[in-house]
């Protein structure tokens, strides 16, 4: 490899690792079928409850899904353009699992779910859902 190769694949290493998150989770859809994505709940300092669980998709600024718990009842909003097809679920205290059905190949892309805490900060989770044809 040339100097001026193995430049540019340096280059783009470092613009990949600076930009791109690590999935911690990863996810497996086939066409039509259904995905679960998984979050967790836990807050990092305790005692803390949970306030707002945001999902987003690869290098989205803006939230796809969005479930907060601020008021007297819990909200779900999704991206209009999601048809439907993401809806979160609290499993318990700890866990969330996105489920995503009918799946589609656009669908395959790493996703961010951030969670707000009431009196402390907030955590990042990220999975990869991965699409088989």
């Amino acid at each position: 490899m040339s100097s001026a190769g193995f430049l540019v694949l340096v280059l783009v290493l470092i613009v990949t690792c600076s930009e791109a998150e690590p999935a911690t989770e990863f996810a497996e859809a086939s066409d039509g079928g259904t995905a679960s994505l998984p979050c967790n709940l836990t807050p990092t300092l305790t005692p803390d409850k949970l306030s707002v669980v945001l999902w987003y998709r690869g290098a989205e600024e803006s939230p796809i899904y969005k479930y907060d718990i601020r008021g007297s009842q819990p909200q779900h909003w999704a991206e209009p353009s999601l048809q439907n097809r993401y809806f979160l679920r609290i499993l318990d205290d700890h866990r969330a699992m996105m489920s995503v059905s009918p799946t589609k190949l656009s669908d395959e892309e790493i996703y961010h779910c951030r969670v707000d805490f009431q009196k402390f900060a907030y955590s990042n989770y990220s999975c990869q859902l991965n699409y088989h044809r």
